[in-house]
């Protein structure tokens, strides 16, 4: 049957995201209850309608009260789709006091008809259900005014005298015919409205124990998170410290492993680029010492030969200078290819 109100729900209700709030949950509840009794009245109803609007010609209520159910039918479904649930179960209700209220009004009150008073109850049961509790205690009001306006309109004494008029007997009918039904109409509209708001309250506590279960289990989450987060900044914080250490002991090769996501990983990113540009700069600063040395090495020598007058290649030094040297060599080659072809011959 799940999947059957499933499809149900999903036809008679407005589509909704999923409920998260105790007040959520409820109105969840009010509006599962009222389609449910939509479908079981128009279950019921479908199969009585041709009977009460073709085969019921001696019933003067039969025909009106079968259109009267339908057009609040289709009213409860259009406001149940639309999210007015108070207004569908609402309809719901009328369409029991449309059922009990037309024969009532269009037929002498007799004896066979005076127990549907009794059927009234099914309109605050009904109310007390499918709307707030004080509803019930509104419904039984209007109940006994129903009661009293139609023993007014289709009460007639002589039906139940049986030939006699006498005091007792009038007495005796009006207490069965209208004190009694008025008398069930209020116990249980009292008993409904106790009975539906001590539920609700425990519906009420039911939701806020598991609120308060939801909040402490968030609560058991962030302390497991911060505890987690405080032992990341802690080993983060070590990491970086040993990368300093080792950075002031002039070791760049040096950088904080953090994983991503980690507390600290926003701040090592950063740390580590700038570690990698003072790496490149160190490395730079190395080759310009080595250079400034090689040049310092490479004019020595130049100033040997010049001074010996030996013209000996100049050594590479691994820096930007050997282009440089390079060229120089293969200058002095030339030149001492030059001079030894320009020898003259003995």
């Amino acid at each position: 049957m799940n999947p059957f109100f499933r499809w149900w729900y999903a036809l008679s209700l407005p589509l909704r995201a999923p409920v998260a709030t105790p007040v959520e949950r409820e109105q969840e509840r009010y509006e599962h209850l009222t389609a449910g009794l939509l479908l079981l009245i128009i279950c019921v109803f479908l199969p009585l309608a041709p009977l009460m609007l073709f085969f019921s010609t001696k019933s003067p209520s039969a025909r009106p009260d079968a259109i009267g159910l339908g057009v609040l039918l289709i009213i409860a479904w259009f406001a149940g789709r639309a999210g007015r649930q108070k207004l569908s179960a609402s309809c719901i209700i009328a369409c029991t006091f449309l059922a009990i209220g037309g024969p009532l009004l269009t037929d002498p009150l007799t004896t066979t008809l005076v127990p549907l008073f009794g059927v009234f109850t099914i309109s605050i049961i009904l109310a007390g259900a499918l709307l707030p509790p004080i509803a019930s205690l509104i419904t039984g009001f209007f109940t006994c005014v129903s009661i009293i306006v139609i023993a007014l309109i289709s009460l007639n004494l002589h039906t139940y005298s049986q030939g006699t008029t006498s005091q007792y007997q009038g007495m005796n009918v009006l207490a069965l015919a209208i004190i009694l039904p008025l008398v069930i109409q209020i116990i249980v509209a009292v008993i409904v409205y106790v009975i539906m708001r001590n539920l609700l309250a425990a519906i009420h506590r039911a939701d806020q124990a598991e609120q308060i279960v939801s909040l402490q289990t968030a609560i058991r989450e962030n302390e497991r998170e911060r505890l987690r987060e405080h032992k990341q900044l802690e080993d983060g914080l070590e990491k970086i410290a040993e990368v300093h250490a080792r950075l002031a002991n002039g070791d760049y090769n040096a950088r904080v492993s953090l994983a991503e996501g980690d507390v600290l990983w926003s701040i090592a990113i950063p740390l580590n680029n700038l570690l990698n540009r003072l790496q490149s700069w160190k490395a730079d600063s190395d080759m310009l010492q080595m250079t400034r040395q090689a040049a310092g090495y490479v004019a020595q020598q130049m100033r040997v030969n010049f001074q010996s007058g030996q013209q000996s290649h100049l050594p590479l030094t691994r820096t930007a200078l050997d282009p440089v040297i390079v060229e120089v060599n293969r200058v002095l080659t030339s030149s001492q290819a030059s001079a030894r072809s320009s020898r003259p011959l003995v």
